[in-house]
């Protein structure tokens, strides 16, 4: 095919139903009319990382094997390294199959779930047995253990994209948590040294909008958090992604 694939994957920062602004008008929808190419996006609201990696590598070995020839760009959102997911036996999946059964999952939507939980306070709406999960995850959870599954998955994906000829992108939306010195983790980042995959705790799609000048759709958001309208998406497309890639 002759026009180029533009493939775009992530949470609500890149899913063009978030709102209705948005509709064939995010980032990767400018993109693909500059460069006159067809836009597929995965993007899911409250996806996590792992989701997020999983379908992009269905979906490219997918459509590599559907068009050998064709160009791709593969536009990767990262998100928030808290969220994480369960498998529900008997969920009713309405989307594509490549989801399954796998549901995205987030222990606390609150800021002090540490001191929440250490205090006995409950961290999450969550009830029965999803509650003691949330617990259970909280309590357990380490930023280290996050970053370097983080580091390995996006290390795999870098070799499959180059292995399928997929260029690509790969960025966080919000900014990740900035971490000091640890051995594996450091191991794996040395081997993403690659323009094409963006600082996770310098770069962030959200702070690049807001350093822009632009204010989040709800202005109760955080900016280097928030959600930002399709004139930011634009933006992002024409001064960034264009001349990056």
């Amino acid at each position: 095919m002759d026009f180029p694939l533009i493939y775009v994957n992530g949470c609500s920062y890149s899913d063009e139903k978030y709102h209705p602004s948005l509709l064939d008008n995010t980032y990767a929808h400018h993109y693909g009319r500059m460069v006159n190419g067809f836009v597929l996006s995965r993007a899911k609201t409250g996806s996590c990382n792992r989701r997020i990696i999983r379908t992009t590598v269905h979906d490219m070995i997918q459509q590599r094997q559907l068009n050998p020839t064709q160009r791709i760009v593969a536009l990767i959102q990262l998100t928030f390294e808290i969220r994480d997911e369960i498998w529900i036996d008997d969920i009713k999946q309405t989307s594509e199959p490549c989801e399954t059964h796998f549901k995205t999952h987030q222990f606390s939507q609150m800021t002090d779930w540490r001191e929440r939980l250490l205090n006995n306070i409950s961290i999450s709406n969550d009830t029965g047995f999803l509650r003691k999960w949330s617990e259970g995850r909280a309590f357990f959870y380490n930023s280290y253990a996050e970053r370097i599954n983080l580091l390995l998955d996006v290390l795999l994906l870098q070799n499959l994209l180059k292995s399928l000829n997929i260029e690509y992108l790969i960025f966080q939306g919000p900014k990740a948590e900035v971490l000091s010195i640890e051995y594996l983790k450091d191991f794996f980042l040395q081997q993403l040294d690659d323009s094409r995959i963006l600082n996770f705790e310098t770069f962030g799609f959200c702070s690049w909008c807001n350093e822009q000048g632009f204010t989040p759709l709800d202005k109760t958001e955080p900016v280097d958090r928030g959600h930002y309208d399709s004139d930011a998406h634009q933006s992002f497309a024409e001064k960034f992604l264009y001349n990056i890639l």
